[in-house]
This record gives structure tokens, C-alpha cells and sequence, in this order.
């Protein structure tokens, strides 16, 4: 989809009003500028501790429960150490 923005510039600042349809669920951003096309990349930064991100997480555990051998014993055999210096020579 491409649309036009606004800009809008004071003394120290630019902002950018950006049209429907291009809303961001975010209340922060991450900024990059690519230095061979100009381009300016928003990447929405992802939800801290502190939001609901953390707290939707806690629900899905609730409704969908890990079974209960999640954590149980695994069939991996055990590896023998390596001797580091076994091909070294002097």
C-alpha cells in the first residue's frame, strides 16, 4: 500500500502524520536510515515488561497449560568430554 504523509517541521524537530491505514500499535518506534537510498525505516519496538504483552502471555499459558512430562527426562546420550589438547603437538 502506498498513501501520501504529512511533514510537519519546527525549529529542532520533524514529524511525520501518517495517514489511515498506516497506524502503528506502538507507543515507540525504532528508527533507521538506509545511507544508499535515502529510505527511513520505522520498526514498531516490541512491547516492554511493564505492558500487556507480558500479561497476554500469562493468559495463553493459563488456556493452554504445558503437559505435564514438559520438563521430564530427555533420551540424549551423555557425551564424553574431549581432551581440548588431544591433537595439539609441541
Amino acid at each position: 500500500m502506498i498513501a501520501t504523509a504529512k511533514i510537519r517541521s519546527t525549529k529542532h524537530r520533524q514529524t511525520v502524520q501518517l495517514p489511515p491505514g498506516f497506524e502503528l500499535a506502538a507507543a515507540e518506534v525504532w528508527i533507521r536510515k538506509d545511507e544508499t537510498t535515502g529510505e527511513i525505516i520505522l520498526t514498531p519496538k516490541a512491547p516492554g515488561p511493564d505492558s500487556d504483552g507480558l500479561q497476554s502471555l500469562f493468559i495463553l499459558l493459563d488456556e493452554a497449560p504445558l503437559p505435564a512430562d514438559f520438563l521430564s527426562e530427555r533420551s540424549n546420550p551423555v557425551e564424553v568430554p574431549r581432551n581440548p589438547l588431544e591433537d595439539w603437538s609441541t
